[in-house]
């Protein structure tokens, strides 16, 4: 992970969030002529090291990453390497390791949902990520109509909403339910000397085990307690991660 002030902070504010830089209301008038990159190319998601989840992604995520709880808000977030800055996941190439799961949060970028002040959500994109590429994709075509890539990218930023909206509904029950501790991940790179790679928050297992009847049933029906059984599961994943890293074991 990265060191431990990183590792307690959640994801940025969304007046900048992670991978965005400037973010404007979707135009034909203003962005006509806009290129996004190619499909495949997540090169601006190599310097982190994670990404945040929703909670319908744990299924997939679970396979592949540690999914961590941050900050206040107990966000879900994927840990996608051990290091600063660095997503073992992304090659030179920029492409995505095949086979692993590449959480939503990075497929929607560079589009993103805006609030009105009507409360209406408007499609925005980060500006900055304007591409000469050949393989890059237009936003309108000559005749000024949107193309398929908008049409793809409304459909997909609602659907992340939506499951963002029931993902800060898990984190205020995790909150409600008062069932996460602080842990913090230590190696042992000599024998007898440890070094602390950084603190995050996760579902503590016997106090989840002990959950009301009540809430355990409120939690079936909600879809939470599937959620749980993944997070937790998913902590089996830091050897891989470390191993990935080229690191030891972490000390238990």
């Amino acid at each position: 992970m990265t060191d431990t002030s990183a590792m307690q902070s959640a994801p940025q504010p969304m007046t900048a969030p992670l991978f965005y830089s400037s973010i404007e209301p979707l135009s034909a008038t203003l962005h006509k002529g806009f290129k996004v990159r190619g499909e495949g190319d997540y090169a601006y998601a190599a310097n982190t090291n994670t990404v945040p989840l929703t909670v319908p992604e744990f299924t997939m995520a679970s396979r592949h990453y540690p999914i961590l709880l941050l900050g206040d808000d107990l966000i879900p977030t994927a840990a996608v390497g051990v290091q600063p800055e660095k997503n073992l996941f992304v090659g030179a190439d920029g492409k995505w390791e095949k086979y692993s799961y590449i959480p939503a949060y990075v497929r929607r970028h560079p589009f993103i949902l805006l609030a009105s002040d009507d409360d209406r959500l408007t499609l925005g994109i980060d500006t900055a990520a304007n591409s000469a590429s050949a393989s890059a994709r237009p936003l309108f075509g000559s005749d000024g109509k949107e193309t398929e890539v908008i049409t793809q990218a409304m459909d997909f930023a609602n659907q992340f909403h939506g499951a963002f909206l029931h993902t800060r509904d898990y984190s205020e029950a995790l909150k409600k339910a008062d069932i996460v501790t602080d842990c913090t991940l230590e190696i042992e790179p000599v024998p007898g000397q440890r070094v602390n790679l950084g603190s995050f928050r996760r579902i503590d297992e016997e106090k989840f085990k002990n959950l009301p009847d009540a809430t355990v049933l409120e939690w079936s029906k909600s879809g939470f307690l599937h959620a749980s059984y993944f997070l937790l599961q998913s902590m089996n994943n830091w050897d891989l991660l470390l191993n990935r890293a080229g690191m030891v074991n972490p000390v238990a």
